[in-house]
Parts: C-alpha cells; sequence; structure tokens
C-alpha cells in the first residue's frame, strides 16, 4: 500500500463521517491504517471503536477510493501538500490534543522545530488600540526562536516575518479557495514562502460558522502554548482561550488584562493559566514550558 493510498482512504472515512471529525481522526489512529478499515479489519480496536468503524465504513460509497486520490493530485498540482494523522509529518501539538483532526492541506511546510510555538489570539486589527503592544510582543518572541501561531486575518504575522521569524496561519476556508482580501492574499503567500498556511477543511470549503470553530481548535492545536493578548468577554479571543484550555494546552495572559476583565479572572481560576508581568515574563516562561515539553516528548 502506497502513502497516497492510505491518504486517500483517510479522506474516503471522513467524508463518511457524520458529527465530528476528530472522532474518525482517533479511531484511524489507533487503527494505524485507514486502508484496512476500508477492509473491513478492525484489530486492534475496543468494541466501541469497532462498532464506530463499522457504521463509518458503511457509509463509504463505491469509488471513494478513486475519487479521493484524484482530490489529492488535483490540489497537489495546485501546490498544497497533504498531511493525514496516519503521516510523520503530522504536527505533534495537535496530535497531543484531543479534537486533533484528520487531515491538514499546507501550503509551505510544517517543521519539527514548530514544537516550540505559541498561539497568538486577541483582537488585532491595524489601526487597533493595543497593535503596537501586540506587535512588540510579536518580534520579541519571533526573536527568541519561536514560531508563531494565529489566525490569517490576525496582524501578528507581519510583525512575526519583519523580525525573521516563522509564523503558521491557520485558515477558516478550503486552501483552494482565494483568500478574501489583497492584503491577506499577498500575506498568505509570503507566510507559506517561509512558513505555512494550514487548513482542515475540503479545498473548496467556503467560510461557514462551522469552519471558524475548527479553525480555532487548529490554531491553539498547532501551538504549544497560547498568548491571549487582549480581549472582551463573549469575543472571538475568549472563545479561543476556553478551546485551549479544554485541549490542555497553557494560558499565558498579561497582568493588565487580568485586572481589567472580570471574565479572564474568572477563567484564571480553572488552572492552566500564567498571569505575565511583562514581556521579559512571558518569555522567561514560555520558553522554559515549551523546551521542558518537547524534552518529555522527545523522552
Amino acid at each position: 500500500m502506497s502513502q497516497v493510498q492510505e491518504q486517500a482512504a483517510v479522506l474516503a472515512l471522513t467524508k463518511a463521517t457524520v458529527g465530528p471529525w476528530h472522532h474518525t481522526a482517533r479511531v484511524i489512529q489507533a487503527a494505524g491504517s485507514a486502508l484496512t478499515l476500508l477492509d473491513g479489519e478492525y484489530t486492534g480496536l475496543d468494541q466501541e471503536d469497532r462498532t464506530y468503524a463499522a457504521e463509518v465504513v458503511s457509509r463509504c460509497p463505491a469509488g471513494a477510493l478513486a475519487r479521493a486520490e484524484e482530490l489529492i493530485a488535483a490540489t497537489r498540482a495546485d501546490g498544497a501538500q497533504l498531511v493525514t494523522v496516519l503521516d510523520e509529518e503530522y504536527p505533534g501539538n495537535l496530535d497531543f490534543a484531543h479534537n486533533f483532526q484528520p487531515f491538514l492541506w499546507i501550503r509551505g511546510r510544517l517543521i519539527d522545530e514548530d514544537d516550540r510555538s505559541i498561539a497568538v489570539v486577541g483582537e488585532h486589527h491595524p489601526g487597533g488600540p493595543d497593535i503596537g503592544q501586540v506587535q512588540q510582543d510579536v518580534r520579541a518572541l519571533s526573536e527568541a526562536g519561536l514560531t508563531v501561531v494565529a489566525d490569517l486575518n490576525s496582524g501578528v504575522h507581519a510583525a512575526a516575518l519583519a523580525a525573521g521569524g516563522r509564523t503558521i496561519a491557520t485558515l477558516t476556508q478550503g486552501i483552494a479557495l482565494q483568500v478574501a482580501s489583497e492584503e491577506n492574499a499577498t500575506l498568505a503567500k509570503e507566510i507559506a514562502h517561509s512558513g505555512a498556511l494550514v487548513s482542515p477543511f475540503w479545498p473548496s470549503a467556503p467560510v461557514t460558522h462551522t469552519t471558524v470553530s475548527v479553525s480555532r481548535v487548529m490554531t491553539s492545536g498547532l501551538a504549544g502554548a497560547v498568548y491571549l493578548a487582549n480581549g472582551d468577554d463573549g469575543s472571538g479571543p475568549a472563545l479561543q482561550a476556553q478551546v485551549a484550555l479544554a485541549q490542555g494546552k497553557h494560558l499565558f495572559v498579561p497582568h493588565r488584562l487580568h485586572e481589567q476583565h472580570q471574565w479572564v479572572r474568572r477563567m484564571a481560576y480553572r488552572g492552566g493559566v500564567t498571569v505575565v508581568r511583562d514581556i521579559d515574563d512571558l518569555l522567561s516562561q514560555v520558553v522554559n514550558l515549551l523546551d521542558v515539553t518537547r524534552n518529555l516528548k522527545i523522552f
């Protein structure tokens, strides 16, 4: 069996999935082969996973594998690569999250050093009240050798790239679709050249409420830790922080945000949150955490 056939089998099983895709991702990973699942071989799975796998396989129509191989070939021809949960290139940080996705389309490339990464989340639009401070923080994180992860619409990528840093942008749409704004389209090309654009959706998938939610899963999932730069209660950054904590990611918040917002203080009571005084405090604690975590993974 070839890698492309295994990847096609992952796509076919995902296409036949009803409900969250991460359940299928977990079962495929536990089985060690998507092709054997399609063949009705469920060795190594417990009874619950066997039942789940059999239901998914029963929904796979004839020709699903061939169509998936055609999709892989067409998307590769467009310059994007596919990585699935069965591939060695699948990012380790995401693999440790409970809601990891079965496949990723990538422009650019992911590297082992991306394990030392931090997601920067908040309202980072150009002209925003905190954009100067956020960009300063991002430059410092990049200069410390950390990969910065953020959604493509975030203003952090330009600051990281200007500092000679590496970034990963998570998309809220399929990898084959054109990025909406000309400014973001230019930025996307720069990111793909030195880092990676990542989409866990079908190549032609449009932006929906679901893709935005899954993109949050990807943003914190791909990172080793998360920095909540700013945000209001109920905002996108607040939702992102909740997703990160649910994944077991450590969340760092600036002291000023902790002092200003009761919702941040309530969130910190749950644990998994560290309040940092300034960028030097953030760098010290983040680098220590990521290096210790990475050594444990290697061990």
